[in-house]
């Protein structure tokens, strides 16, 4: 689908003391719609206190938060100014920045399932990053697997499946996934990329999110690094916790990764608004650059990418993590962490012997598979199999169907 053939809506909010005004910008209007909801500053900012409060504490309840009618009358109006498939930018302010607009249902479905769904921080930077749109997208840098403590059971995996996707991929793996060799490569801004891939643990500094960033085999990649770097990139993946977190200054300007990134001339990024699961998210990035392959736009790439995550089965989850299980070496840290995902699906599927019949092969163990931590986690996920509350599900029953899993990554930039 051409760029000329998409209908573009631009949703822009602006919170008061008093109430949240809506602005509604639609391509055959003369001038935007206006509505106000009455949802107070202080009342937005103790909710969006209370969802991440959810995150930390509740996460099975974060999809009957985001249905509350406070959030549905925030989103109601895009119903109204798009049809379904129309592209939606939309432009939070204050504490919607911290909050999951994409994943609000409507007449019982997200709004990414009715549209596909973008962010832009004002329409000028939108206008910025729509100039720094490049025209292929056949070349990846792939960033994975920087040595950590738990190592990331599913890095190589995915660096493995998203560089398969290009026609051009270049991969820094485990050692190599350094901070100074990432910086003297991307510099100059010559020969870069066209999608730049990280897959690495990451962190938001609150106190100085400048210091927030990617955490690399010498170091952290901060966002102040990048903005000394020329990035002629169009896109920028981040398969981090936290990645797309900003803090908020005077004039609700944004402090953060994805700011220093755009500033730094890539034309879009896809980060996350909290701490993701390793799992879903490998399965969500890959299906989304399979997406992007088949010529969808990545905005669109997104929104199928989430719609596939939330069919998802328990059995299919399993089939997948015991296929990458199968290409590790036995008794390593790495085989001891899949093997405990692999027991806790099952269980989630019903077959709670099975599951526990794996926790005590890997208590059994000795060696690297044996430490005193793995030990640890190992006999807590025995105590909670033991517990008679345990949810049991069948295989069948779809395994990320909850916000936490399919709805923390947002597309920022250029949608296309």
């Amino acid at each position: 689908m051409s760029a000329d053939s998409v209908r573009v809506i631009l949703v822009e909010y602006y919170v008061t003391d008093h109430g949240i005004r809506i602005f509604g910008i639609v391509p055959e209007a003369q001038k935007p719609e206006v509505l106000t909801v009455r949802l107070t500053r202080a009342e937005l900012r103790a909710s969006a206190n209370d969802f991440h409060t959810l995150l930390r504490r509740e996460r099975s309840r974060m999809a009957d938060y985001l249905a509350g009618e406070a959030l549905r009358a925030l989103v109601r109006p895009i119903q109204e100014w798009a049809a379904p498939g129309d592209l939606v930018y939309l432009v939070p302010h204050d504490a919607l920045h911290r909050l999951p607009l994409h994943a609000v249902p409507l007449d019982g479905a997200p709004l990414a399932e009715r549209n596909p769904v973008v962010l832009t921080p004002s329409a000028s930077v939108l206008r910025y990053c729509w100039s720094q749109r490049k025209a292929s997208r056949s070349s990846v840098l792939v960033v994975a697997a920087p040595p950590s403590d738990p190592p990331m059971t599913f890095a190589h995996t995915q660096a493995t499946a998203v560089s398969r996707l290009f026609a051009e991929p270049e991969v820094l793996v485990g050692g190599r996934a350094s901070r100074a060799g990432l910086m003297e490569r991307l510099r100059t801004g010559n020969d870069s990329p066209d999608v730049l891939h990280f897959t690495a643990h990451g962190v938001f500094e609150p106190i100085d999110p400048m210091r927030s960033g990617v955490e690399l085999a010498d170091g952290r990649l901060t966002a102040e690094d990048v903005l000394g770097l020329s990035l002629a990139v169009d896109l920028v993946v981040l398969g981090s916790c936290e990645s797309g977190l900003s803090e908020r200054r005077p004039g609700d300007e944004l402090i953060g990764l994805t700011r220093a990134l755009l500033y730094a001339g890539a034309a879009s990024t896809l980060v996350s608004l909290w701490r993701v699961d390793e799992l879903s998210t490998g399965l969500l990035l890959t299906r989304f650059y399979e997406e992007l392959r088949a010529g969808n736009s990545k905005a669109e790439s997104l929104r199928r990418a989430q719609a596939w995550l939330r069919r998802l089965t328990h059995a299919d989850v399993l089939r997948h993590a015991q296929d990458v299980r199968s290409t590790l070496v036995p008794g390593t840290p790495l085989e001891t962490a899949l093997l405990m995902e692999e027991a806790r699906l099952l269980a989630r599927a019903g077959d709670v012997g099975t599951a526990l019949r794996i926790y005590d092969d890997l208590c059994a163990a000795r060696g690297p598979a044996g430490g005193l931590r793995a030990q640890a986690r190992i006999r807590a996920a025995q105590v909670r199999l033991g517990r008679p509350v345990l949810e049991r599900r069948s295989g069948e029953d779809r395994a990320f169907p909850d916000p936490y899993h399919w709805a923390p990554f947002v597309l920022t930039g250029d949608w296309c």
